[in-house]
């Protein structure tokens, strides 16, 4: 055999060879694909593998959304060969980017955490600005300011003001941010006009932001330089958008603004569970969607794995009512089960014994949620559940980083990283006896901000000035020499040990060991506190440097429920919940309490958009239960110090009669005439009168007077109709513009004379 020859058979031997091993690789990842797609529907299937065009899920509750955007995850990493860290997901809380993490591990075992980059919006928006601060003139160690924050500036620019309105200036500014809407978009309004600009003034003086500069500044400096937005649109190709629903405006411009020519973006939602309007979620951007991203592919998530047939049934006549939804019929393979029933009882005591009752009938407390609208309306339950053992556990209590003593103590740490952060200075200079009162603190901030001083400085400068004396003088030379000694100790003490040091050399430890004492308060809870913000420091993500106290801030600031040991979340009993708080949730059984007029829908609830809102809020109510589904509505319940006739919710009404158990302690049962609209006042008697809701004040004075023209904060312009006295208290009368005829609890609104 000739050379040539010998060439020619070797180079067929060598081509056949790989050729099955390339068989044999193509055979391995058919395989591996398999197994990731294991267990889809085909529907679930579809979103996964559709990767060519920009992609809208539809995914109806208890649908397997996760699963899909994780499986979506794995899927482009595993098969697609796009490397993890050019894969950006984006949700709403911290425990939805934990979950989402676990479970792309779990398909993809070889991939560390720390390689996907699955965020939060702000978190995200966190990130892009610590890395590109320098861009836009931001100080990249900046500290986020919560809603507490920034109505505590706003106080400091406004020291004549009441906390409480500046909170609603707060509130409004934050607002207008959501909507990218700066100062200048407000000049007509000259007050408002002035608030917005000094605050944002004030604001970057302090070198900090605000929660919703978390996404309005990384809008600005991808929209001021090319070359960044570049480098982020070349990082991300993949773009995925969990919980899409919930966004609002702001946000969409800032994912709009992600997506480059060669980017995929694919976002997963369900407009029906869009229940976050008051905090300026936009159910139309999911809805929109396709009008923004041409050629976008469409996938409905339409099988619920989690409730009965049955109750999907009552879920389903209830959020069908609304005009502006995408068209969608979720379904169930589950059996019917046991039939939701509805319960109309006398008052909210009934209400909580009833309840009682049907929980110890099994004792399955673990699987069982009391679902309300309002905080105010777990009160009952708990009175009644502690008298006769029932445990259980609240969600949404006070939250460990809102606590007294750790914001006190993050205060202190956030100070020695920033001496311009005049929030944290006012809060802990006058804490303790320093003996530096209000009057002090003002001078040194007016002196800081006319000279462009941190307030270091400024202290010092107040001293020589002579604007400082006596106790107040002594107190800011002892907070400086204390400052002095720690601030190099930033980035070379662990922070664990630096944050300890903090505490005791500021005498914070000790000022909450004397007040546990004086308080009687043998378990000393708040010391405990402090203990515990230690051992979190301790965790690798924030043991060292600035750079680890820095994303200590942001957690605490964007998902604070997740800093530490959740006392409520951990116990064991039955949960009481707040219905926008369910979000994600589900329960073997669930009471959805308080089904009436101005509780579900609220009372504030007036135009098609807000009513659509509500009827979202009770469908995501209703459909967190897996097994069984109870709901009251109460003829009276005690508000606000008076009992006040309740009418059962119109929503009631959306439901066909045939789809539930009505059960009534001596009540008539409601007609189920779906062509009578206002069918939901006849709940329990024709006779009984609607009592009418009057603004109360609670102080026997009202400083207006029939024919006043005013403003409300929540209604807007009225004018008022009369002033009156009823027993021992002055009502007032209301007609706003709007068209509501009344408004009640004057104490809890802010009128202002027009």
């Amino acid at each position: 055999m000739d050379d040539i020859q010998a060439k020619k058979e070797f180079e067929a031997f060598r081509k056949e060879i790989e050729a099955k091993l390339e068989k044999q690789k193509g055979s391995e990842k058919e395989e591996a694909g398999d197994n990731l797609l294991k267990g889809l529907n085909e529907k679930q299937k579809e979103a996964v593998l559709e990767n060519s065009a920009p992609l809208l899920v539809f995914a109806g509750a208890g649908s397997g959304k996760t699963r899909v955007v994780t499986t979506k995850i794995a899927y482009c990493i595993k098969e697609l060969g796009i490397p993890s860290w050019q894969i950006l997901a984006v949700t709403f809380t911290n425990r939805a980017c934990k979950e989402m993490k676990e479970r792309v591990q779990v398909l993809l075992p070889e991939i560390e955490p720390k390689d996907l980059c699955i965020r939060t919006f702000h978190s995200f928006g966190a990130m892009l600005l610590r890395y590109y601060s320098q861009e836009i003139g931001l100080d990249s160690n900046f500290k986020i300011y919560d809603d507490e924050d920034s109505a505590t500036l706003l106080t400091q620019i406004y020291p004549d003001s009441k906390k409480k309105d500046m909170k609603i200036v707060a509130h409004r500014i934050s607002k207008a941010k959501d909507m990218m809407k700066g100062p200048s978009e407000f000049k007509k309004e000259g007050e408002f006009y002035q608030q917005y600009t000094r605050y944002e003034r004030a604001l970057r003086n302090t070198g900090n932001v605000d929660f919703a500069d978390l996404i309005l500044l990384p809008i600005k400096l991808l929209n001021e330089s090319s070359e960044v937005l570049k480098k982020v649109q070349y990082r991300y190709k993949v773009i995925l958008v969990d919980e899409y629903q919930d966004s609002n405006i702001s946000q969409f411009a800032l994912m709009k603004k992600l997506v480059g020519p060669d980017n995929f973006i694919c976002v997963v939602g369900d407009d029906d569970q869009s229940i976050y309007r008051f905090r300026g979620a936009e159910v139309k951007n999911i809805l929109s969607f396709e009008d923004h991203f041409q050629g976008t592919k469409v996938v409905k998530l339409e099988q619920n794995y989690r409730s009965t047939k049955s109750i999907l049934s009552v879920a389903s006549s209830i959020i069908s009512k609304n005009i502006i939804r995408a068209k969608k019929t979720l379904y169930s393979n589950r059996e019917d089960g046991k039939k939701p029933t509805l319960v109309y009882v006398e008052d909210e005591r009934v209400e909580a014994s009833t309840i009682a009752r049907i929980i110890q009938k099994d004792n399955n407390f673990e699987g069982s949620a009391i679902l309300y609208r309002t905080n105010a309306q777990s009160q009952v339950f708990e009175s009644l559940f502690n008298r006769i053992g029932i445990p259980y556990k609240i969600v949404g209590a006070l939250r460990f980083y809102d606590r007294e003593e750790i914001k006190d103590a993050v205060a202190l740490l956030s100070f020695l990283i920033n001496p311009r952060d005049s929030i944290s200075f006012s809060r802990i200079i006058a804490k303790g006896s320093r003996g530096v009162g209000p009057t002090s603190v003002k001078k040194i901030l007016e002196k800081a901000s006319d000279r462009d001083l941190d307030l270091i400085s400024a202290c010092k400068s107040c001293i020589e000035s002579g604007d400082l004396k006596g106790k107040a003088k002594t107190g800011c030379e002892k907070f400086m020499k204390t400052f002095d000694g720690l601030v190099d100790l930033v980035g070379k003490e662990t922070n664990p040990v630096l944050i300890e040091k903090v505490m005791d050399e500021f005498g914070l430890t000790s000022y909450y060991i004397k007040r546990d004492s004086d308080e009687g308060n043998i378990d000393n809870k708040r010391v405990k506190n402090l203990e515990e913000l230690v051992n979190i420091f301790s965790r690798e993500e924030f043991s060292e440097g600035v750079d680890g106290i820095n994303q200590f801030f942001e957690e605490a600031a964007l998902d604070p429920t997740q800093m530490a040991k959740d006392e409520n979340r951990n116990k064991s009993g039955v949960t009481l919940i707040t219905m926008h708080n369910t979000k994600g949730l589900e329960f073997d059984r669930v009471f959805i309490v308080g089904l009436e007029e101005n509780l579900i829908p609220g009372r504030n609830s007036e135009s098609n958009e807000e009513l659509e809102e509500e009827r979202r809020i009770f469908y995501v109510a209703i459909t967190r239960a897996k097994n069984e589904l109870w709901m009251t509505s109460a003829k009276s319940r005690r508000q606000w110090g008076h009992t006040e006739f309740q009418r059962p919710s119109r929503f009631l009404n959306d439901i066909p009669k045939e789809l539930i158990n009505l059960k009534a302690d001596n009540a008539p049962k409601p007609s189920y005439n779906q062509n009578v609209k206002t069918n939901y006042n006849s709940g329990y008697s024709q006779k009984t009168k609607e009592k009418p809701f009057v603004a109360v004040e609670r102080k026997n004075k009202i400083d207006f007077a029939s024919g006043d023209r005013i403003e409300s904060s929540s209604y807007g312009l009225g004018n008022v109709t009369s002033v009156r006295k009823i027993g021992c208290r002055m009502v007032m009368d209301v007609t706003f513009d709007s068209g509501r005829k009344s408004c009640f609890a004057c104490d809890r609104v802010n009128f202002t004379k027009k």
